[in-house]
């Protein structure tokens, strides 16, 4: 039987590789029907909100890293680390995600991410612009 922290840290890495496969209904899976997203300063809400959000997103591969996971009962906080690599133009982008999740019918699933990029003045929204 695995732990509560092993089935936290089971749900991050299904949410990459389901991205990084362009599996789009697996990933929405994921998340709680009234779950919600944050990421560029927007709030993507609800399994509808969500799939606009990942059917516009660029493609690629997301390399997540160590996270922090405090469980209290059938919720948990969750910061993780994570590198995304866009497919089209090799473009690196880092980033801190910090989730609300629940155990839902025995299941963890994520309430809530929020993605804020890594800048050269700290957290942030949007991603830094790379100079060229």
């Amino acid at each position: 039987m695995t732990s509560d922290r092993e089935q936290i840290d089971d749900l991050l890495t299904a949410y990459a590789i389901a991205l990084d496969l362009d599996d789009i209904e697996g990933c929405i899976q994921l998340f709680t029907p009234d779950g919600g997203f944050e990421v560029y300063g927007r709030r993507f809400a609800g399994w509808d909100g969500l799939r606009t959000m990942m059917t516009a997103a660029p493609r690629g591969m997301h390399l997540a890293g160590r996270a922090q996971i405090t469980v209290d009962g059938a919720r948990a906080t969750v910061r993780s680390q994570l590198m995304f690599i866009e497919a089209s133009m090799a473009e690196t982008r880092l980033a801190i995600y910090d989730d609300a999740v629940v155990k839902v019918d025995g299941q963890w699933r994520f309430q809530t991410r929020r993605c804020r990029f890594l800048t050269p003045d700290g957290l942030s929204d949007r991603p830094a612009k790379l100079n060229r």
